[in-house]
């Protein structure tokens, strides 16, 4: 799979602690609300929040971009899903990767090969995160582990890896 990115914006969250909120978002410097390709829907997406300089956060998303950060930063905890741990941070850069296969969606059988690789690059991008320093992403609860398309999926992760480590420096 191709892709494209990153889409980087600061993002600035607030309220108390059961009440967070994504209060403003920039990109470069500039207020903004997210546009496409980060809006799409049925389209995988790999985002990654980094803050203090450090990585702290890998995840998937098929949805909008907004939409899923919206859901984990709601989250209080019902059937089990507290949501992010990073949400109570005010401030964090994101960088979205937006993969180019649009998906039928339902949890489409031939989605599945494209949603397993997705995650596998997620798995592989957290693993290579603690892999270069020593550590996991501290605000990360889960991976996604499975060997398909492994060559493939390590390939991907690297490269966004290697961007983002660029994206960290400027």
């Amino acid at each position: 799979m191709n892709y494209t990115g990153p889409y980087c914006y600061t993002l600035f969250l607030s309220g108390e602690e059961e009440k967070r909120v994504l209060s403003k978002k920039e990109s470069d410097g500039k207020p903004t609300n997210f546009k496409q390709p980060l809006t799409l829907t049925k389209t995988p997406k790999i985002y990654i929040l980094k803050h203090e300089g450090k990585i702290v956060y890998v995840g998937y998303a098929s949805q909008s971009i907004g939409t899923r950060l919206s859901q984990g930063i709601k989250a209080k905890g019902l059937n089990g899903y507290h949501g992010y741990k990073w949400k109570q941070v005010d401030e964090l850069e994101l960088l979205v990767y937006v993969f180019d296969k649009e998906l039928k969606g339902g949890k489409h059988i031939d989605d599945k090969p494209y949603t397993l690789m997705a995650e596998a690059v997620e798995a592989e991008l957290v693993y290579k995160v603690r892999e270069e320093t020593g550590k996991w992403p501290e605000f990360q609860n889960e991976i996604h582990f499975n060997n398909n398309e492994r060559a493939s999926a390590k390939r991907i992760a690297g490269e966004i890896y290697e961007k983002t480590i660029l994206e960290l420096a400027l």
